[in-house]
């Protein structure tokens, strides 16, 4: 399978999503999952969402520094997982410059709250299945196929 081509095809997809499950590693072993509505990837695939200091997903990010974002694209019966390393960004102009109305509702202390977190994934990892695009490696409906960061771009990978 062609890298752009998958490459585009993940684009499209979590353009077409609002929600995803961000995944992380629990303090006990276990394995966390919550939905967040993150911004689109940028060029280079990095995605941020707001969150709190306060909440387990934070301890669990600066612990692990690893972090999952799952997105399900029902049109296409398919999904894509983002994976890499994650970070927390505490940045009061980063947050001013993005802040918008619907911020307010979770974060009412706004951007200056020392409290509001960005939550970041530096994607080194993107994975894609799907039924309806026939995304589908060997063993057939049972693999995704796999997008490895290769120095500033993106190779195919049968694991």
């Amino acid at each position: 399978m062609k890298p752009d081509w998958l490459l585009l095809l993940a684009r499209e997809w979590i353009d077409d999503v609002t929600l995803c499950f961000a995944i992380s590693s629990g303090e006990n072993g276990d394995t966390n999952a919550r939905i967040v509505q993150p911004r689109k990837p940028t060029d280079d695939w990095i995605v941020d969402f707001l969150t709190n200091r306060r909440c387990r997903k934070v301890r669990e990010i600066e612990k692990s520094a690893k972090m999952t974002l799952a997105y399900q694209h029902e049109r296409d019966r398919g999904y894509v997982c983002l994976l890499g390393r994650a970070s927390i960004i505490d940045d009061v102009e980063l947050k001013r410059s993005r802040w918008t109305p619907d911020a307010d509702r979770w974060n009412p202390g706004g951007p200056d709250d020392p409290a509001v977190v960005y939550a970041r994934l530096e994607t080194q990892r993107i994975e894609l299945w799907s039924a309806v695009r026939n995304v589908m490696p060997e063993p057939r409906g049972y693999s995704a196929a796999v997008l490895v960061r290769d120095g500033a771009g993106w190779r195919y990978s049968a694991t």
